[in-house]
C-alpha cells in the first residue's frame, strides 16, 4: 500500500518542505509520499544541469473519458519534442497527474521544467506551444493563476530556499489522494520525466544539500588541467656527445 500523509510538511533528503493539502472547503486531504519524493528529485536533477530552472503549471483537458493515459502520453511526446527544438535542448522535465473526480472524465495537472537562463518570454512560449499541440490533438489547455516559478542556484547557495519551497508546495497538489482513480481503473495516477542528474564534485548524485557554488568552482578547475606532452613508445632519451666523441672520424 502506498504511504500517505496529511501533515502540512514532509521531509525529503533531509529538507522540510510544505505540502498543499488543504482544500477550498478547509478540509485536510491526504497526499501520496512517493510522488512527492519523485517531484523533489526531478527538480534537483534539473538544477544539476542549469543555473536557473523555470517551472510552469497548466492543466490538460480531454474530450472524453479514457481508461488509459494514451492521450496524455501522445500530447507530451509532441509537446516535449517541440520544446526541445525551440530551445535547442534535450533536457525538459515534466510532472503530471491524472484526476477523475465527479464528472468521470479525467483531466491532467501538468508542470513543465526548462532552462530558465532567459525567462523573459518562457511562460508565453511554453503556453503557446502547448495550445498548438492540444488543438491539433483535440485537447484543451487550462491556465493556472500565478503558475510560474524561477529557482536559482545562486539563491540556494546563499541558503535561500523560499522559491524552491513555493514551487514544491504548488507541485505537491499533484500528489493528493482525492480524485486519482475510479472503480476498476488501472491507469497510472501520476508520472514524471526521468532526468539523469549530474554528479557533484564528490561524484555523488546532486541534491539540494550540495553547495552549488562549490560545484561550479570544481567544474571550472577541472578544465584548467595543464597539458603534458605525450611520449610515444619509440621516444628515447637524447644522448649528449662528449668532446672525445666529436673528434672521432665519420668513416
Amino acid at each position: 500500500m502506498r504511504e500517505l500523509t496529511n501533515e502540512p510538511t514532509v521531509i525529503i533528503d533531509g529538507l522540510e518542505l510544505p505540502i498543499l493539502n488543504t482544500g477550498k472547503d478547509g478540509k485536510i486531504y491526504n497526499c501520496y509520499v512517493e510522488p512527492l519524493q519523485r517531484f523533489k528529485r526531478e527538480i534537483d536533477a534539473m538544477l544539476s544541469h542549469h543555473n536557473r530552472v523555470f517551472i510552469l503549471r497548466m492543466d490538460v483537458h480531454v474530450d472524453a473519458h479514457s481508461p488509459t493515459n494514451e492521450k496524455m502520453t501522445r500530447f507530451l511526446r509532441s509537446y516535449v519534442s517541440r520544446i526541445q527544438r525551440n530551445y535547442k535542448t534535450k533536457i525538459v522535465g515534466t510532472i503530471w497527474c491524472r484526476e477523475v473526480e465527479k464528472v468521470k472524465k479525467q483531466h491532467y495537472h501538468l508542470a513543465v521544467m526548462v532552462d530558465g537562463s532567459n525567462a523573459t518570454r518562457v511562460s508565453k512560449e511554453l503556453l503557446r506551444m502547448a495550445d498548438e499541440v492540444a488543438k491539433h490533438q483535440k485537447l484543451s489547455i487550462g491556465y493556472c493563476d500565478n503558475a510560474s516559478y524561477l529557482i536559482k542556484r545562486t539563491d540556494l547557495a546563499k541558503g535561500d530556499y523560499s522559491t524552491y519551497k513555493e514551487a514544491f508546495e504548488r507541485l505537491s497538489y499533484l500528489a493528493k489522494e482525492r480524485g486519482k482513480t475510479i472503480k476498476a481503473e488501472r491507469a497510472n495516477s501520476y508520472q514524471t520525466s526521468r532526468i539523469k542528474p549530474r554528479l557533484n564534485e564528490r561524484g555523488e548524485v546532486f541534491s539540494h544539500k550540495d553547495d552549488y557554488m562549490e560545484y561550479i568552482k570544481h567544474k571550472a578547475a577541472s578544465k584548467q588541467v595543464t597539458a603534458v606532452p605525450k611520449r610515444t613508445a619509440t621516444d628515447k632519451p637524447v644522448h649528449m656527445m662528449t668532446d672525445a666523441e666529436r673528434q672521432l672520424p665519420l668513416f
